[in-house]
């Protein structure tokens, strides 16, 4: 009589994350991690910055998600973007005939934000994130890991996608009373990639990434070192701080970033010089019948509130008035809160912060509605619309306040009541 089959118990997979310490980047604390399974998530307990999860499949779904945004992107730049017909003259558009036209306008920053911001960045950072994440699966030490881990993670607040569909929608609607308009194949294929693009972008974790690019190096990032230590911005590990970079994503280590209150200030007095052409001068120029009418961005707005196009002309007032101005009045109070710590409250503080992060780039809605107009509307004396000189101050705005809050380091307002930690002092992760 055979003998019954042996009943193997099941291997227990192994935790995603095991427990280590970890660096919040926000404020600096050093956290206690516990093991985290897939699915979980660690925020840090004294300013609940988000600092790192674990997707469920936390391989194969970013890796599933970069390969159809790739592809969305390719059908993106293959077909007609938009369209408009006016009194029978049909003009369409793609993506790259955009940034040609805007180039032999003489407005190369315009065409160069677009190409970068719409199609290089987000493809670099997906055929870094193919890369990698192949690497991890198959279990091979790809050359040039390291880097592109940092790329990858360095890009991702300057892909401006989801900015750029919001202007073509406002481009559209502000054709539509005096045109036939019809969105292309292009568009709906850039619909889905932007939302492909955003989950990919969530589901690629510095921190974790980095565990696992270093695992197949033979290094365990999770140690730490018995000496004093600084946490790196980038990866969150800890490395020795006599080192100067990080040991295991190799960028560069400082306690706090060097003159971080100068270059912020630096940037926020170049945004605010530039503020001041952006909204004295023309953005875009309208030329119909033989007839040329400049407009700036107030013009604009009272335009379109005029012509009862109130959720557009609030859009733009939003995106193009309120934002920049509310941002640079919050750098501002931020830098002076930086230099008189004893007064700050760094947790308000914090969260204001990343307001002012999260929105800056949102500005660059106006930029891309005037890169729309210019390359779809150009039928000669019968319709025309031509960039004006403060597209190119107001694109200067936006960029010089987004540097302006990635120079700031939120570390320091935290230094008085909380002082740096470069020991091997931390606190529990609760």
């Amino acid at each position: 009589m055979p003998a019954p089959p042996t009943i193997l118990p099941a291997p227990v997979e192994p935790v995603a994350l095991p427990a280590h310490a970890m660096a919040c980047p926000q404020c600096g604390l050093h956290v206690e991690l516990p093991a985290l399974e897939r699915g979980e998530e660690a925020t840090c307990p004294r300013c609940d910055e988000h600092l790192v999860s674990i997707p469920h499949s936390p391989i194969d779904e970013p890796l599933a998600m970069a390969w159809t945004s790739l592809i969305l992107l390719l059908l993106a730049c293959s077909f007609p973007l938009l369209a408009i017909d006016v009194q029978g003259n049909q003009t369409q558009i793609t993506l790259l005939e955009s940034a040609e036209t805007i180039y032999r306008r003489d407005f190369a920053l315009l065409a160069n934000v677009l190409l970068l911001c719409v199609l290089l960045l987000p493809a670099i950072f997906l055929l870094s994130t193919i890369y990698l994440f192949s690497g991890i699966r198959t279990g091979r030490r790809l050359p040039w890991m390291k880097p592109l881990g940092r790329l990858s993670v360095a890009i991702q607040p300057w892909m401006m996608v989801d900015v750029f569909l919001l202007g073509a929608i406002v481009s559209m609607i502000k054709m539509a009373s005096l045109a036939q308009v019809g969105f292309g194949l292009s568009f709906w294929a850039l619909l889905g990639f932007s939302l492909a693009l955003t989950r990919t972008g969530s589901l690629v974790e510095a921190h974790w990434l980095h565990y696992r690019i270093n695992l197949l190096h033979g290094i365990d990032p999770t140690q730490r070192p018995a000496e004093p230590c600084h946490g790196c911005q980038v990866c969150g590990f800890f490395s020795p701080a006599s080192a100067g970079h990080c040991q295991y994503c190799h960028a560069t280590l400082h306690a706090r970033h060097p003159h971080s209150l100068q270059k912020t200030v630096a940037l926020l007095a170049t945004a605010i010089v530039l503020y001041l052409p952006a909204n004295l001068y023309p953005i875009m120029l309208t030329e119909s019948l033989g007839r040329t009418t400049p407009s700036t961005i107030v013009e604009g707005i009272f335009l379109l509130w005029e012509k009862g196009s109130y959720p557009i002309a609030l859009i733009i007032f939003v995106a193009s008035v309120f934002i920049p101005i509310v941002k640079m009045i919050a750098l501002a109070a931020l830098c002076l809160a930086a230099s008189r710590p004893h007064r700050t409250r760094p947790l308000h503080l914090t969260r204001l912060y990343r307001i002012v992060d999260f929105i800056g780039r949102w500005s660059m809605v106006d930029v891309f509605v005037v890169i729309i107009l210019v390359t779809l509307v150009r039928m000669g004396s019968l319709m025309s619309v031509h960039p004006g000189v403060a597209a190119v101050s107001f694109c200067g705005v936006v960029l010089a306040t987004m540097l302006s809050a990635m120079s700031f380091d939120v570390r320091m307002l935290w230094d008085v009541q909380h002082p740096v930690s470069t020991g091997r002092e931390h606190d529990e992760f609760d």
